[in-house]
């Protein structure tokens, strides 16, 4: 917590000094700007893993304050697909969504659903080849349980890697990519899925794809 306040004045700062030198048209002023970008670019991730760090640390000393609502998911995946699309744009990988829009509510805390879903697209984005899609939909059971599914059709994990991925702070090394992220990614997915009620299951292979399955009990789910 005390990390954040200086870097939190390091990034405003950084913000209003990329601004102020946008507005000038001199070759030292652009400079500056690639500068104090690459600044503000380095203050958002490390501020990124404090918060992951917190949030896991919370998870696991059960203190992570959640707050149950019901929580559409179509809506919160498409607050997910909108902060990521650019970057989906840019990797040319596309996201497509089939969730029946009659799917019941559930019992959730909306902050950390948000969350996990972007941490997964964002994961699935990363790890799928240009030319590749990320398909996010969601099921109900015979059983009343509903499942929420993100597939893409990336570069995959074997058996080793994918254990290796769901370890706090160990950082995956692929076939053709090098170690990504800062390791807290799926372990804090994990763990804020489960703090949901929501079981957490994952399953993967080499140039196959990735799949993760979020499990809502029938306790959490909202008759319509």
């Amino acid at each position: 917590h005390e990390l954040r306040t200086p870097l939190n004045a390091i990034i405003g700062y950084s913000e209003m000094m990329v601004e102020m030198a946008a507005e000038e048209e001199d070759l030292a002023a652009a400079e500056l700007t690639g500068d104090m970008q690459r600044i503000l670019t380095a203050g958002r991730h490390l501020l990124s893993l404090i918060n992951d760090l917190l949030d896991l640390s919370k998870v696991e000393a059960g203190q992570l304050e959640l707050n149950f609502v019901a929580v559409n998911l179509n809506e919160t995946t498409d607050y997910a697909v909108r902060m990521l699309q650019e970057a989906a744009t840019g990797a040319r990988v596309v996201i497509r969504k089939a969730i029946p829009v009659d799917l019941p509510n559930v019992v959730a805390d909306q902050r950390s659903m948000r969350q996990i879903m972007l941490n997964v697209l964002s994961n699935a984005i990363k790890f799928t080849d240009p030319g590749g899609q990320v398909i996010v939909s969601a099921v109900m059971s015979k059983s009343g349980e509903l499942k929420l599914r993100i597939k893409d059709t990336g570069i995959g994990m074997n058996a080793d890697q994918l254990r290796d991925a769901l370890e706090p702070f160990k950082r995956v090394a692929t076939e053709g990519r090098e170690a990504q992220g800062t390791g807290l990614g799926l372990p804090l997915t994990r763990a804020l899925a489960e703090a949901n009620r929501a079981a957490f299951a994952i399953s993967s292979e080499p140039r196959k794809g990735t799949l993760i399955e979020l499990t809502f009990p029938t306790t959490r789910v909202l008759a319509e």
